[in-house]
């Protein structure tokens, strides 16, 4: 072989693009989605090996593809762990596989209320045996703290 052809041989060989930094931006672009998407992969795949064990549908792609309404390849690209998933069609294949893919963690928030009380008023419901007060104008502020749900938080 002559210096030429290895040349021209290397230039061919040189000019392909594998595209791979293009990914690598994409990647990174996406890395939040796609974390999770990997982690929802990963529990269905392996809960579907459970059942599979168990003897227990769906126990198979095909089988999870069917009780979902989709193709078996749509449900193979979902376990490699890079289909941008909706909520609804996470909670499709958690209520199928009876599992929990997503979990909302509930936050208490406390808020606190002040209300004018007459104390006369106040005492006599808390069973407090006091002398009477003077008048019924004297007030008092009292605490009430109230519980409630808030803020929302994602976890695969």
């Amino acid at each position: 072989m002559s210096i030429d052809k290895i040349k021209q041989k290397l230039l061919q060989n040189s000019i392909k693009d594998s595209g791979w930094l293009e990914k690598a931006k994409w990647r990174q672009e996406n890395e939040d989605w796609l974390d999770i998407s990997f982690s929802i992969a990963v529990r269905v795949a392996s809960t579907l090996a459970s059942n599979k064990k168990a003897d227990k549908y769906p126990k198979s792609q095909a089988e999870l593809a069917e009780a979902m309404g989709c193709s078996a390849q749509y449900v193979n690209k979902l376990l490699k762990g890079q289909e941008r998933l909706q909520i609804d069609t996470i909670c499709k294949i958690g209520r199928i596989l009876g599992i929990k893919l997503i979990e909302v963690p509930k936050m208490e928030t406390k808020q606190k209320v002040y209300y004018p009380v007459d104390i006369a008023t106040l005492l006599e419901k808390l069973n407090i045996n006091t002398t009477p007060l003077q008048t019924s104008t004297q007030y008092a502020t009292v605490k009430v703290e109230q519980a409630g749900e808030g803020n929302y938080a994602l976890a695969a």
